[in-house]
């Protein structure tokens, strides 16, 4: 997102916010430097900087209207959690808004969809390199089974039914490998 957009959201947070005084300090120090921010459907708890926002116009919903974190540490209290950050001055700061404001949901629509996307590709491409290890270990198996089988003559049964185990294993993992690929396509393709 670029820093005007940021800028534009952030100066509607703090109108829509004007009744939550630790919010205008949150929206006053993301201000000054827009271009940290990161809008999140979901914060994770390996990012280093993360807020979340709660900011409703129509409903009384009996949560914070703010929350911080750090290093995935809650930090209640927003003087607490600017002076937490500074040791972070690089880092991007997540910030995932809860409201029931069209114009502000309207704003956050497309950046959040956007995150979600990436969140999804990078949980798609870590299961991915996880099957790929199984698939390894599995053929390492195969073919020890393989070797045993041509050494002792004696088991060829027993081992036969462990050979087909392996490559039954193989050919699920392979198939959902297959189905993690496509998806992975799909994702690349929006």
């Amino acid at each position: 997102m670029t820093n005007e957009g940021n800028e534009r959201i952030l100066v509607y947070l703090g109108r829509v916010s004007a009744q939550f005084p630790a919010i205008q300090v949150i929206i006053g120090y993301l201000m000054a430097q827009p271009q940290r921010v990161r809008f999140v459907h979901q914060i994770q708890p390996e990012r280093a900087l993360a807020i979340a926002l709660a900011v409703h116009r129509r409903i009384e919903l009996p949560i914070a209207p703010w929350q911080g974190y750090v290093q995935g540490v809650p930090i209640p209290e927003p003087y607490t959690w600017i002076e937490a950050a500074r040791g972070y001055s690089g880092e991007t700061v997540a910030v995932r808004v809860l409201t029931d404001d069209p114009r502000l949901l309207a704003m956050l629509s497309p950046l959040i969809v956007a995150d979600k996307v990436h969140d999804e590709r990078i949980e798609i491409q870590d299961r991915m390199q996880h099957l790929r290890r199984e698939v390894d270990q599995v053929l390492d198996i195969y073919n020890e089974l393989r070797n045993l089988m041509a050494v002792d003559k004696s088991r060829q049964g027993e081992l036969a039914k462990f050979l087909g185990m392996a490559e039954d294993e193989m050919h699920h993992l392979g198939n959902e490998l297959n189905v993690l690929k496509e998806r992975l396509g799909d994702s690349q393709e929006s």
